[in-house]
């Protein structure tokens, strides 16, 4: 079975880290700061990039620095993973959905700003921010969603754990927020062996409160003076290690991740592929299409047949949990069709040309009669 995600396992990275840690620090170690680093002159950001355990820790710092005690509801999209909504919740803030665009999965930025337009006062009056979902690796008009961002006097964060190295206009997504935020767990396109995180701040004295609140609320070297109400949240120098090895290689993954996609987007004639902004150079990290409802289910068995796992990554809405409900409703009708019909499949990176043509060309062979 070919499957979506492949569970990376080097044997080089870890004869070099048994090596390396003869002269380095399992916590707070070196190649942490050095990560950071690193990752912010690869990437060209104009942002501080400040190290975590996860990228739901990074999000609940973001969202913690943001806080304010008069305003508690922030706006995202109903299709995603859960933690860009239970953070929110978890730290008893609330909700506003708003639809995705009908031409792909992405936050719906005209349905924003019309709801913005006609949201009743007092209810406007409380939204803090937005936060922005970049799934698959793909995100929308960053330069539209400023702008509404500033009439609105709101934070804008980015969820971008699906989309390192992506870039809008010429740059990386992660400059555009606030706060943005990714994840490196094992399934990401810049994965760990294990869980890690980190969050990118524009401002200084965020980027110093960040990395304070991510120590139990101390700084390194004075452990007895807390200064802010923190947690442990340190990324473990063994998977700084892990991601600094492979980073060095993130531009070969990059290009042979856009070769499936143009393979992709050239070949596929069978069923509809999202739609998305001119200006976006995205990571491809996940690739995506539309099957019709009354035969996803069909198609799914048989590419499973044909031994290719395919599937609907995101096949509940997240207001579709109790506990996830919005402060008020909203109409999610596109979001609710991506449920039922937006399918993945493998296009990881032990997967050769040859192998991923052949995919395509399964797909294309499908009979839905």
């Amino acid at each position: 079975m070919i499957n979506i995600f492949k569970q990376d396992h080097n044997k080089y990275f870890f004869a070099k880290a048994n090596k390396y840690f003869n002269n380095d620090k399992w916590i707070h170690g070196k190649c942490v700061n050095r990560l950071e680093k690193q990752i912010e002159k690869k990437l060209k950001l104009k942002v501080n990039a400040c190290s975590c355990n996860s990228g739901s820790d990074a999000l609940m710092i973001a969202l913690t620095i943001d806080r304010d005690p008069n305003r508690d509801i922030y706006i995202t999209t109903p299709l995603s993973y859960i933690a860009s909504s239970s953070i929110v919740k978890f730290l008893n803030l609330n909700i506003i959905y708003i639809d995705v665009n009908e031409e792909n999965f992405l936050l719906d930025l005209n349905k924003l700003e019309t709801f913005l337009k006609k949201c009743d006062r007092k209810i406007l009056k409380r939204i803090k921010g937005i936060i922005n979902v970049e799934l698959f690796g793909f995100t929308n008009d960053l330069h539209k969603l400023k702008k509404i961002a500033n009439k609105y006097n709101l934070t804008l964060i980015g969820d971008c754990s699906q989309s390192f190295g992506t870039l809008f206009h010429q740059q990386s997504t992660l400059n555009y927020y606030d706060y943005s935020v990714v994840s490196f767990y094992p399934t990401k396109i810049f994965s760990s062996y294990g869980d890690g995180g980190m969050i990118f701040l524009k401002k200084k004295n965020s980027f110093k409160k960040a990395m304070i609140i991510k120590n139990n609320g101390h700084e390194i070297v004075n452990k007895n003076n807390c200064k802010y109400l923190g947690f442990n949240s340190r990324l473990d120098s063994f998977q700084a290690f892990i991601l600094l090895m492979k980073l060095k290689n993130f531009n070969n993954l990059i290009k042979k991740k856009k070769i499936f996609y143009d393979i992709f987007t050239n070949n596929m004639h069978k069923f509809k592929i999202p739609n998305f902004n001119s200006n976006l150079i995205q990571n491809n990290y996940l690739l995506s299409f539309y099957v019709k409802k009354n035969i996803v289910k069909k198609f799914i068995n048989y590419m499973k047949f044909k031994n290719i796992e395919c599937k609907i990554i995101y096949k509940k809405l997240l207001p579709e949990n109790k506990i996830l409900r919005p402060i008020i409703p909203t109409n999610m009708k596109n979001a609710k069709k991506c449920t039922e019909s937006l399918v993945v499949i493998p296009n990881h990176n032990n997967i050769s040309i040859k192998i991923f043509k052949n995919i395509i060309k399964i797909i294309n062979e499908f009979k839905s009669k």
